[in-house]
């Protein structure tokens, strides 16, 4: 499995709005981390690991303090007024080896081919069922549909996840298809005849 963003932090002693503008002028960036029945600690981490941090879309981090590496999930960055620098970060401590079974949306991507030559998308489920260590559950899963023309289709088997999540819903099920409306009417206008 891929090794997750280690950001390296150190406890924070100096509290409130004017000293988290002292710490931000120092090149720090003020940090809570918190959850998985611990206490809550304020940290400070530096703006350019924070930098990398969102540059890499690190969702998932390994939180270095004293000495001792936790787990946790980027749950909220707050940024300046203008979003261009992260003012505060909170991460939440997970459970590294907690596995969860969910449900989880398809989310498609891209213009089908087929839709200019008069092709309409039908998609059959909207949702799969996934097996995986619990921070790592996706928003979401690409269903990418661009490739598509009249005729074609989409199952679930052909759908990428990432690393350590792995789809339960049975492969053959049809996500979408690119259909063609004239033959379907046409295929309805026999059957009722």
């Amino acid at each position: 499995m891929a090794e997750d963003f280690r950001l390296s932090a150190e406890t924070r002693d100096i509290l409130g709005s004017a000293g988290s503008k002292r710490l931000r002028k120092q090149g720090l960036v003020p940090a809570n981390l918190y959850g998985f029945k611990k206490e809550s600690v304020n940290l400070t981490v530096t703006s350019d690991a924070v930098e990398k941090l969102v540059a890499g879309g690190s969702r998932v981090v390994d939180v270095e303090l004293n000495g001792a590496v936790e787990k946790a999930v980027v749950q909220e960055l707050q940024w300046d007024i203008f979003s261009t620098h992260v003012k505060h970060v909170d991460l939440k401590r997970v459970d590294p080896d907690a596995i969860v079974t969910v449900e989880v949306p398809l989310e498609l991507r891209g213009e089908p081919l087929g839709l200019k030559d008069g092709g309409q998308i039908r998609q059959f489920i909207k949702r799969v069922s996934v097996t995986c260590p619990e921070f790592r559950v996706p928003k979401t899963i690409a269903v990418r549909v661009g490739p598509l023309k009249i005729g074609d289709s989409v199952s679930v088997s052909s759908l990428r996840t990432p690393e350590g999540v792995k789809i339960d819903t049975d492969p053959s099920t049809k996500v979408v298809e690119l259909y063609d409306p004239k033959k379907a009417a046409a295929a309805t206008a026999a059957v009722s005849e």
